[in-house]
């Protein structure tokens, strides 16, 4: 519902055409499924559309994980046009370290303590759609190994030489100061957490000083 509401709210102002893009039954579906699944299909929906399809340039919004298939669309979608800019609002570009709304105390201790120890399985990998972005950094090389989506889009493993983001004109990339969905909120700007649990900021982060996405060469 909130996109389809920014959706209007871009068309009415500036006249262009609008497509929300979902995949799955609303609100069910972006919860319950396997994210490296939704990201290609909604590569696959904008290749289908007669507008966009033919494009030479588009924008690309994302609100929340939103942020994350959007970036698919920059990085991996093969679209005849490109991507010129790309927003985000509250995306969990460096994943999620805890589970939404559960960030401190015992019990959410205990939770996510139960989270980090079945994540990386490939049944909750396919079921659950924030699994493909939890980025547990204590054991990182299960993340590297198990999570379906998140190090793939990062480059983690180094594979991608090069990547359509730093062709990008511009990114705006918006972090919602009292977040309680993802954690740490810092990861909307492409922050991530340290073993101990502080806060790397972005220029600091090994995916920005090896420019694995091409981040640091749109920064500069």
């Amino acid at each position: 519902p909130g996109i389809i509401q920014i959706d209007r709210i871009i068309k009415r102002g500036t006249g262009g055409k609008t497509k929300c893009v979902d995949v799955g039954f609303p609100s069910i579906g972006e919860m319950f499924n396997n994210i490296e699944h939704v990201a290609e299909v909604s590569c696959q929906k904008l290749q289908n559309d007669p507008v966009f399809s033919q494009a030479e340039e588009f924008n690309v919004i994302g609100l929340s994980q939103g942020g994350l298939l959007a970036r698919y669309i920059v990085e991996k979608c093969d679209m005849p046009g490109k991507v010129r800019n790309f927003v985000t609002l509250g995306g969990p570009h460096m994943g999620v370290a805890a589970v939404p709304h559960c960030f401190d105390g015992l019990a959410c201790d205990i939770v996510n303590a139960v989270a980090k120890r079945l994540v990386y399985s490939s049944i909750v990998q396919d079921l659950f759609v924030p699994a493909g972005y939890f980025r547990d950094i204590n054991h990182y090389d299960r993340y590297l190994k198990g999570s379906v989506f998140l190090p793939a889009v990062n480059n983690e493993e180094q594979k991608d030489e090069a990547s359509k983001f730093a062709d990008l004109n511009g990114a705006l990339l918006v972090m919602f100061s009292e977040d309680t969905m993802i954690y740490p909120k810092e990861t909307a700007w492409f922050a991530e957490t340290d073993k101990d649990g502080n806060v790397i900021p972005m220029k600091e982060t090994e995916l920005y000083t090896k420019d694995l996405i091409g981040l640091k060469t749109l920064d500069e």
